[in-house]
């Protein structure tokens, strides 16, 4: 289950990143970024000879490197070219954006709300300094044959929320605009607002109906069902399923527990009472069945095990919420460890009757990682995966380097940089310590070939990068 949100993640990381440099100025270092900086790039082309082929991979790596004297802040975003099937041929760069304390990276990155991560990848955002806390974005269109870039877009805030039919739904500080993906038009205004997605659906409002919220189907482009907004201020934690065909919602609601306090609280722990210190155990929370075309909602009470998080006030764990197909919504929840008995609670989506039970909660069966992060394996790499858990997809690449032998050991997160493609198959490496952090290595998954590049001067291995797999168009 997780809280609510449409792009705060957003803004959080950014956040930090600000944080990070306000910290960087306060620790004496003097900001010499330019400001209101053109927000054309200068371009480094190959030769028409050159040119990659259409349909020919390659990796793209943002940078930002560190261009600022002793005692000054200032780097250059860049962009530069890796091509597998051409190991002869260096790595190259091929844009210089703005000096900017950011690098760039792909406008459908991992933080939009469907599955249209990494499409489109030829979109980029770059964000730029414009004072000391504050940012504006830039956005272009790359050719990744070519080189040629433009910039199609300025302004405050810039995030994807997905992809329908082509169109990119996206959002600043003030509005809502759709880019065309093949031509890269930028059209103001959206049909309705965008609010979450839920398996194959959109849930999307419409302007004047500030009390409802909708299920809309982004491939036959229709509205399904119509339901009442669910009050979330209360709610420390939620969870959300659409049915299958789109017309009911179902909600798992788990407000704060009383004796919860934020960890920011500036109180001495002896003027709190004992109840203020809870760190874990049984809660109560809310199962809500919304029907389309019925006026009233069905709301049962459940609980549910959580722990007290980071960030988050709670964090509920051990649940299942599941709409089965003879016509009815289940909702599962361990009652303390696993091996014990699992409390059960199912309404009849027709008639609306709820039953409670429990049924025996068999431990887990180990992870095989047939599917790491969305992406297939294969099965020579799946047992050095357990170690690179919290990567991501990216940990397919040190997983792959240990298997090899060219790493001795597993790297931690912050000790190396990593890019996988889409599909799973190609990697791109870069240590930041040790005998390796002067090379890019790249890897097949499939061929178990690799590549190794001497990592070109002005790309020091502390510098802060972003592997990206692109096909030339």
């Amino acid at each position: 289950m997780k809280t609510r949100t449409r792009t705060p993640c957003l803004w959080l990381f950014v956040a930090v990143l600000l944080a990070s440099f306000v910290s960087a100025v306060a620790q004496g270092l003097k900001n010499v970024i330019p400001k209101n900086q053109s927000p054309i790039p200068k371009i480094f082309p190959p030769s028409v000879a050159a040119q990659t082929p259409a349909g020919t991979g390659k990796f793209v790596i943002f940078t930002r490197e560190e261009v600022g004297r002793e005692g000054e802040w200032d780097f250059i975003a860049g962009a530069w070219e890796c091509i597998p099937s051409r190991p002869d041929v260096p790595v190259a760069k091929r844009v210089e954006f703005c000096h900017s304390s950011w690098e760039a990276s792909p406008l459908l990155g991992v933080l939009v709300r469907d599955d249209s991560c990494d499409r489109f990848p030829r979109f980029v955002r770059l964000q730029v300094n414009a004072g000391d806390r504050d940012y504006r974005v830039n956005l272009y269109d790359i050719n990744y044959r070519t080189w040629d870039v433009r910039c199609i877009w300025q302004g405050k805030r810039l995030s994807a929320f997905g992809v329908m039919q082509g169109t990119v739904f996206c959002e600043d500080d003030e509005d809502w605009f759709r880019l065309e993906s093949s031509t890269g038009t930028i059209r103001k205004g959206v049909p309705f607002i965008p609010l979450d997605v839920n398996g194959p659906y959109w849930i999307v409002g419409k302007p004047n109906e500030k009390a409802s919220e909708w299920i809309y189907d982004p491939v036959k482009e229709k509205f399904v069902a119509r339901f009442a907004a669910v009050e979330m201020q209360e709610a420390a934690d939620y969870e959300s399923l659409v049915s299958p065909d789109g017309r009911n919602r179902a909600w798992i609601l788990v407000p704060r527990p009383k004796s919860w306090l934020p960890e920011w609280l500036p109180l001495p722990k002896k003027w709190l009472p004992a109840s203020a210190n809870w760190q874990a155990g049984v809660v109560d929370g809310t199962m809500l069945l919304q029907r389309d075309k019925q006026s009233v909602d069905i709301h049962i009470p459940v609980k549910v095990q959580a722990v007290a998080g980071s960030g988050r006030p709670i964090i509920p764990f051990g649940t299942s919420l599941k709409f089965t197909p003879n016509g009815k919504l289940e909702f599962s929840a361990t009652t303390d460890q696993t091996g014990t008995n699992v409390r059960v609670w199912t309404i009849e989506i027709a008639s609306g009757k709820v039953t409670k039970s429990s049924r025996w909660h068999p431990p887990p069966p180990p992870p095989d990682f047939a599917v790491f992060d969305g992406v297939p394996t294969p099965e020579y790499l799946r047992p050095y995966l357990h170690d690179f858990t919290h990567y991501g997809r990216s940990g397919l690449a040190p997983a792959f380097l240990i298997h090899l032998g060219i790493l001795k050991q597993p790297p931690e997160y912050p000790d190396c940089v990593a890019g996988v493609s889409p599909d799973g198959r190609h990697i791109l490496f870069r240590a930041r310590t040790g005998p390796l952090s002067d090379v890019f290595i790249y890897g097949d998954l499939q061929t178990k070939t690799t590549v190794r590049w001497k990592s070109p001067e002005e790309i020091e291995p502390t510098d802060s990068m972003d592997f990206v797999w692109v096909e030339t168009p």
